[in-house]
């Protein structure tokens, strides 16, 4: 048999779970509506980040490191500083780093700002390519890039300079537009 003392507690605590359930319930009509006219883009600041994308085979094709990514949805326009990035290619591997960079909102364009440099590794032989400039648009689907700046080519004995480059990543081709001067070290 239960005590007269239980059966209060019982009774109490059933009737502070009736008034919790109401009162939950009383609140949950009170709840105020959903802000009209919020803008739902975001304005946003990333430290320390990482990208990483993928072709549609899901393989890996670019990696990004960057101190800051900085998106302003105003302007529909992502700022990227000292952006590293790696492209990775059948047979090949380049390295790009810029000052900093800008992407649009559809990350089809980038824009890289300041000094700009791109290292090419083909793995397997060793061989590589540096390439320095300034100011270079990159077009993300087609992997292409052009400048209009003075150009630098090195590859650790032959040195190529020119004023704009057109460069075809997926091809491994370029196009030196005007004043080429080339000095070639004679094995």
């Amino acid at each position: 048999m239960i005590t007269r003392k239980t059966r209060r507690g019982i009774i109490l605590l059933a009737l502070l779970t009736v008034a919790s359930f109401w009162v939950s319930r009383s609140q949950d009509k009170d709840a105020a509506d959903p802000v009209a006219g919020l803008d739902p883009r975001l304005n946003y600041v990333l430290r320390d980040f990482e990208l990483q994308f993928y072709d549609e085979n899901g393989e890996p094709t670019i990696n990004m490191k960057a101190p800051i990514l900085r998106n302003d949805p105003e302007q529909q326009l992502g700022t990227i500083e000292q952006p590293v990035v790696q492209l990775h290619q059948p047979g090949e591997v380049w390295d790009i780093t810029a000052d900093t960079a800008t992407v649009t909102a559809d990350k089809e364009h980038v824009r890289l700002l300041g000094r700009v440099n791109v290292r090419r590794v083909e793995p397997s032989s060793g061989n590589w390519l540096e390439l320095n400039t300034r100011e270079v648009q990159i077009e993300v689907t087609p992997q292409t890039a052009t400048t209009d700046q003075p150009v630098r080519m090195f590859d650790g004995r032959n040195e190529v300079n020119a004023i704009g480059l057109d460069l075809d990543l997926k091809a491994n081709t370029f196009n030196l537009k005007q004043q080429v001067k080339a000095t070639y070290v004679v094995n």
